[in-house]
């Protein structure tokens, strides 16, 4: 295929020759002449070496310097792959937050590539989603992947050409699972794209997956050795100081029992003491290892009758108030022990989301009532400072990821665990910044278990 590009450069390397071919010749005679004046023979080896020598490494250095400036002049929007490769900083990559690493790698992709946008399509890997850069690059929907099995070269060309006319070129890149693909939008100033910049495009993106893979692998291992971190100092402090104090606490709720003050403050304390030990017994069970095996002991419970006690029981900052309402359910399947501390953790993060003040709003639901996947369903909303979207999807219950100054990012991350153990879900909702926050619990029910 005609390229003129290949022409010009061409042309550089035969200009390149002919200079190179000039100084050899004017290094030869000036050898020469040196040679002549001081021992007197008209012709030396020496001095075609000499001559040689300077023509071979003036050449390449020569041929480069004139690619460039070619490429300057003509090519501005020329795509140069070893120069590419070094902008995408595959080091760098992997230092910026995991959720900024897919956006960061396709906004230096556009930048390198000099591409209008760009998108990341890995919605058939397990956990995988739409990228794009900018935000509001064309959407492709997931049917396309059904149509591009095929993965030839001029067969995508024909379904861009077809269906997504936004986009100039579509990428298939190497992935251990499933299929993922790199498009790519259309070129800055506008150029049809020739058979070399395709060939540099595909080396691009092979490189682009793999400083991918290594950023993410990069972030797996840091949370790994912090998880590992974590493990170690929450084993010795449950091994001497939080031991030694629950201890106390279960001492002095025994001694309370049998004192003389009035018997229903007493029985509160003991109650809440009781409930405190147990909560912090089991925090630091799963704290201690927050990927180990969640094996509930599945019962049929009361959902509403264990939400009203969790209320009542707990010792509410006095500027907050709690409202309930909640339907009639069937009993659901669920280890009561283990759903208390979720929405006990729930409640945590709404008192601290309002700063102990405000209206927490609890309802309870069935969905689908009276077909066999019938669930049960708790939402729990506050009026506190609210969540991103974007934080909801990409880093609510992921393991350590906190928006708290002193948090640790593990109570959601573990419910999460909890509530998928009993066959369920739970998700988040916001309208934005300071306008609450809504946790939704979905519980399958006793009925629906024991039939299947």
């Amino acid at each position: 295929m005609f390229s003129f590009r290949r022409l010009v450069h061409s042309f550089a390397y035969l200009s390149a020759t002919l200079v190179a071919i000039a100084v050899f010749a004017l290094v030869l005679m000036l050898a020469e002449s040196a040679v002549y004046a001081l021992s007197g023979q008209p012709v030396s080896v020496w001095a075609m070496v000499i001559a040689a020598i300077s023509a071979a490494f003036g050449y390449a250095p020569l041929v480069q310097t004139m690619l460039r400036a070619l490429d300057r002049i003509f090519f501005r929007h020329q795509l140069d792959t070893l120069a590419a490769i070094r902008q995408l900083g595959a080091g760098d990559l992997a230092q910026l937050p995991i959720e900024d690493v897919e956006t960061a790698l396709l906004e230096r992709i556009c930048n390198v590539s000099h591409r209008r946008f760009a998108a990341l399509d890995e919605r058939q890997l397990s956990g995988g989603g739409w990228f794009s850069f900018p935000a509001h690059a064309p959407f492709i929907d997931a049917q396309h992947q059904a149509d591009q099995q095929p993965a030839d070269k001029d067969y995508i060309d024909k379904l861009y050409i077809d269906k997504h006319k936004d986009y100039a070129l579509c990428l298939k890149l190497p992935a251990a699972h499933g299929e993922t693909w790199l498009w790519l939008g259309p070129r800055q100033d506008g150029r049809a794209m020739d058979a070399e910049e395709r060939a540099s495009l595909e080396s691009l993106a092979k490189f682009s997956a793999m400083s991918l893979e290594h950023a993410r692998l990069t972030h797996l291992q840091s949370e790994a050795a912090r998880l590992d971190s974590l493990s170690r100092v929450t084993r010795q402090l449950h091994s001497h100081d939080l031991k030694n104090r629950l201890h106390d606490l279960s001492f002095l709720a025994h001694h309370l029992g049998s004192g003389k003050l009035d018997e229903d403050d007493v029985q509160r304390m003991i109650s809440a003491i009781r409930k405190v030990t147990g909560r912090m017994q089991t925090l630091m069970q799963r704290v201690s290892d927050p990927n180990a095996p969640v094996e509930p002991n599945i019962a049929p419970l009361d959902l509403v009758d264990l939400l009203q006690r969790s209320v009542r029981d707990r010792l509410w900052p006095e500027a907050m108030q709690v409202k309930q309402q909640h339907a009639r359910l069937p009993a659901v399947a669920a280890d009561a022990d283990m759903l208390q501390g979720v929405f006990e953790n729930l409640y945590d993060n709404a008192v601290q989301a309002m700063q102990g003040q405000g209206e927490i709003h609890i309802e309870t639901r069935v969905l689908n009532e009276g077909l066999a996947g019938a669930r049960a369903e708790v939402r729990i909303s506050d009026q506190g400072c609210g969540m991103s979207q974007e934080f909801i999807e990409q880093r609510l219950f992921r393991l350590f990821a906190t928006s708290k100054s002193n948090g640790l990012g593990v109570g959601l991350y573990l419910s999460r665990r909890i509530v998928q153990a009993h066959g369920g879900t739970i998700a988040a909702e916001s309208q934005g910044a300071r306008k609450g926050s809504t946790f939704i619990v979905s519980l399958p029910l006793w009925q629906n278990e024991r039939d299947s």
